[in-house]
């Protein structure tokens, strides 16, 4: 079976192409059209055939291109789930951004935010996002990217979450640690069975989920007597 570390065949080119481990630069959030097209069509042969299966020229075939032309951009599979995993980590962190109190309630605007990740994405992001996880276990630079993204999202959530506590949304002894933990696991729980289960109901079980969380948010938090030290 292939790795997924195989040497690929590169052609030489004067535009700019990615290689395995190279860093996406700052403005790659708005990549230009073909290269948008490659990873998106990377993401659908990877969903589908899985990475070690999938091929260079599966992908070229699937956005329509020669498998030279898809060279010139991407020099391996390497380089382009390094690349489709820093256009997500750019994506979260600009929604982040986006997060302002002065717009509304900060856990309104932080549940549309988690819709759009978690129900509006196609099922074919959490299938590779699964596999992703899966290869991070063996493989230190898939473990590398998935730290990336998940510092990214606590990140995001811890300054959503201070935004709330201060505009008095959420209440200041909330335990942050605690209900960070639980409303990660409780996201990556939906992710896995969005991913593995054809037939779920992913909008429904989002429902419960933000539910859940603001309950949460009344319940989790400080002992009086780490809240005094604080």
């Amino acid at each position: 079976m292939p790795s997924l570390h195989e040497n690929e065949h590169s052609f030489s080119c004067s535009e700019t192409k990615v290689t395995a481990g190279a860093t996406i630069p700052a403005g790659a959030a708005a990549l230009p059209e073909r290269q948008t097209r490659i990873l998106d069509a990377a993401e659908r042969v990877f969903a589908r055939a899985g990475f070690h299966t999938a091929t260079m020229q599966d992908v070229a075939r699937e956005a329509g291109m020669s498998p030279g032309n898809l060279y010139r951009y991407f020099a391996s599979k390497d380089a382009i789930i390094t690349a489709i995993a820093e256009r997500d980590r750019q994506l979260i962190a600009s929604d982040f951004a986006s997060l302002d109190p002065a717009r509304g309630k900060v856990l309104d605007q932080l549940e549309a935010l988690g819709r759009r990740h978690l129900v509006e994405e196609p099922r074919e992001k959490a299938i590779l996002c699964l596999q992703i996880w899966a290869e991070a276990a063996r493989d230190p630079n898939m473990a590398r990217m998935c730290a990336d993204i998940d510092s990214t999202v606590l990140g995001g959530l811890a300054g959503a979450i201070a935004d709330a506590k201060a505009s008095g949304e959420l209440r200041a002894d909330l335990d942050e640690a605690r209900f960070l933990q639980a409303t990660f696991m409780m996201a990556d729980g939906l992710y896995c069975r969005k991913a593995v289960d054809p037939t779920f109901d992913y909008a429904r079980a989002a429902d419960t989920l933000f539910a859940a969380t603001r309950a949460l948010a009344q319940v989790l938090v400080m002992p009086p007597s780490a809240e005094t030290d604080r």
